[in-house]
């Protein structure tokens, strides 16, 4: 009988147990957004459910959507996160890594002044962005342009080689 607690093979993976941790952005990284100890206790703590799914992480740098996300774009990150990796699996976890980009989320307060991009000029309402000015409305994002959309896919393709530099077993 399969039951939440049978083991479970996913490709080439498999996992201890159907119970998965979904991808809850804790906003702990710091203003260089590098994962960090509090981070890694944070991830070690959950390490028996059968699958982690890490935190939305930006993929590109200059697309923060929440203060203090962590990043996987510089050696410094790849570093914070393979510190995590390594003692979620010392702990006999597993862990997959979110990439993204944050889009229209994204806050000028949080990229240097740059305006976000996205797939339509269409701000976010009825909601705030936390920012180190406190919570301020969402912007108009620029429309992105079809001659960036290389670069992004870029982007993801060096995020995901950099996960996996950083020991993840998966990436979302």
């Amino acid at each position: 009988m399969i039951t939440l607690f049978t083991p479970l093979k996913l490709g080439a993976l498999n996992v201890p147990n159907r119970i998965f941790m979904a991808p809850l952005t804790r906003c702990r990284a710091g203003d260089a957004h590098i994962p960090n100890e509090l981070m890694a206790k944070y991830y070690v703590q959950r390490a028996s459910a059968g699958l982690i799914i890490a935190e939305a992480t930006m993929a590109i740098e200059g697309n923060s959507a929440f203060w203090q996300e962590p990043g996987i774009y510089s050696a410094e990150q790849i570093t914070g996160w393979k510190c995590v990796t390594d003692k979620v699996h010392a702990a006999d976890g597993k862990i997959f890594l979110q990439i993204w980009h944050g889009g229209r989320a994204c806050h000028p307060l949080l990229n240097r002044g740059a305006q976000p991009v996205a797939p339509s000029p269409i701000a976010i309402t009825n909601d705030g962005v936390r920012t180190p000015e406190g919570k301020k409305p969402y912007v108009i994002p620029r429309e992105l342009r079809d001659d960036e959309l290389p670069g992004i896919v870029s982007g993801f393709r060096k995020a995901a080689q950099n996960a996996k530099a950083a020991g993840f077993d998966g990436i979302e």
